[in-house]
């Protein structure tokens, strides 16, 4: 409700968007003061799902705004991005909620270095949603291509990580486990990343041939 009284009007899909990828970042900025605190994680735990949460409730602010469009293959493409969007907040909570299960008392460094990228992603994310909706087809072709590198750089870590530990692991077979879940996670959640710029591409090839 509005100071007088009345319904304040519905925000942009851009806009909501474009706070789902900020509040994205600062859950992976939690996740990674989580990781330098391993051995009191509890706070970062639980501030880590209450952005979760807040995602969530701007998913759903998004999908009430889309109900007010008749529907078009934009609304569909834009449905799917928001999904991937979901996803990647979801990962990162999902990785909390594993440490929290496993309690680690030490981070990986393929994690952290993992997790960076999660971060250099979403903040690339963040940079063309904020041309929404007249984004240029070479911009989101460069940030397709740079989130693609990303992705294999953190399938490469994952890889890396998993090979050097079965044959010369420095952790207990638990750990090893653990470690292994978590850095899986992440590295979907870098998964999730490129397929949100691959939808945005489309979502811009779309509107420049609705225009031409």
């Amino acid at each position: 409700m509005t100071a007088t009284g009345f319904p304040a009007p519905p925000r942009s899909i851009a806009r909501i968007l474009q706070e789902h990828l900020d509040n994205s970042m600062a859950c992976g900025h939690l996740l990674s003061a989580l990781f330098q605190n391993l051995e009191r994680p509890e706070g970062y735990i639980s501030a880590i799902k209450h952005r979760e949460e807040i995602g969530d409730g701007l998913i759903a602010e998004a999908y009430d705004a889309l109900e007010s469009l008749p529907y078009s293959e934009l609304v569909g493409l834009v449905q799917q991005f928001m999904r991937h969007l979901d996803d990647i907040v979801d990962g990162l909570n999902d990785t909390a909620r594993v440490i929290d299960i496993f309690t680690p008392s030490e981070p990986e460094l393929a994690a952290e270095q993992i997790l960076d990228l999660v971060l250099e992603m979403v903040a690339r994310l963040a940079v063309e949603m904020g041309d929404y909706p007249d984004n240029t087809l070479e911009r989101v072709k460069d940030c397709r291509l740079a989130l693609k590198r990303c992705e294999e750089k953190a399938d490469g870590l994952y890889h890396e990580w998993r090979k050097s530990h079965r044959r010369l692991s420095t952790l207990s077979l638990i750990s090893e486990t653990d470690w292994t879940e978590i850095l899986g996670i992440l590295e979907g959640t870098t998964d999730a990343c490129y397929h949100a710029a691959l939808l945005l591409e489309r979502i811009t090839k779309w509107r420049l041939r609705q225009a031409s």
